[in-house]
């Protein structure tokens, strides 16, 4: 991902940021989910400085704020941040910044908090070794991403219509596993799982998708507006897909990681 298409995913992040916690059931779930893989001895006893980096609107922000803990939000949309500073409480600093280039100092962090945002990184190599750099010795990394096959009905849908690229394109785990050793990293948990959820219709699914502001990055996107007919062509084509209960599912492929600096 070059510098233009990371100003249009921190641009279309900042403009969903008020609608954003409206509509983020799925991600809530993975926060917590990640959360509870933290080793809490000792990081979430105080005095640790920990990042939550990916921020967007603060949500999981003010649960790292464990007795004297240091607690800095940083997100690339600096509509996410202004949007956790105003509606966040604690005392938190808040940070513009880039995860793969993180405006931090060398040894600095204790704990490293990262949910649904590495996926939006255009090197897994730089991003590994920014966050080996920025851990103190021992220091922990949790993060959940994205897997391939997130989103499989809706591109297999599109597919039928044209042939441009409508879903942005995920990474294989060992693509992520190979960057994180490379780095220095050892594992300490890991968990895979897919989640599917259900909407009514293929309008509900792709209103969520924008209240969200998941952007379609990829090289091969349709840089036009896509017409009527395709879109109820597209719309055809994912109707295969509603269940007995009558509705359509929605597949999210997650990977969850803690990673330890030695």
């Amino acid at each position: 991902m070059n510098s233009i298409e990371k100003r249009q995913v921190a641009e279309s992040f900042g403009r969903a940021a008020s609608s954003y916690d409206k509509v983020a059931y799925f991600q809530r779930d993975v926060g917590y989910r990640l959360m509870g893989l933290i080793p809490k001895q000792p990081f979430l006893k105080g005095n640790n400085t920990v990042l939550d980096l990916g921020c967007g609107t603060g949500y999981f922000t003010p649960k790292l704020h464990h007795g004297d803990n240091q607690v800095v939000g940083l997100d690339l949309s600096e509509g996410m941040v202004a949007y956790a500073r105003e509606h966040r409480a604690g005392n938190i600093t808040w940070m513009v910044g880039d995860a793969e280039i993180l405006p931090l100092a060398d040894n600095s962090v204790d704990l490293i908090f990262s949910s649904l945002a590495i996926q939006w990184c255009s090197s897994y190599e730089q991003l590994f070794v920014e966050l080996f750099r920025v851990l103190k010795p021992g220091g922990v990394v949790a993060f959940s991403t994205l897997l391939d096959g997130t989103l499989r009905e809706l591109e297999a849908s599109w597919q039928e219509v044209d042939s441009y690229r409508h879903v942005n394109a995920f990474s294989v785990c060992h693509e992520i596993e190979d960057a994180s050793d490379s780095a220095g990293f050892k594992c300490l948990e890991k968990e895979k799982y897919t989640d599917v959820l259900q909407f009514e219709s293929v309008k509900s699914l792709t209103r969520e998708l924008k209240m969200l502001g998941a952007h379609n990055v990829n090289d091969g996107r349709s840089l036009k507006v896509t017409g009527r007919e395709r879109i109820l062509q597209f719309k055809q084509a994912y109707e295969k897909y509603r269940t007995q209960d009558g509705c359509l599912p929605a597949s999210y492929e997650v990977l969850l990681s803690v990673l330890k600096k030695p």
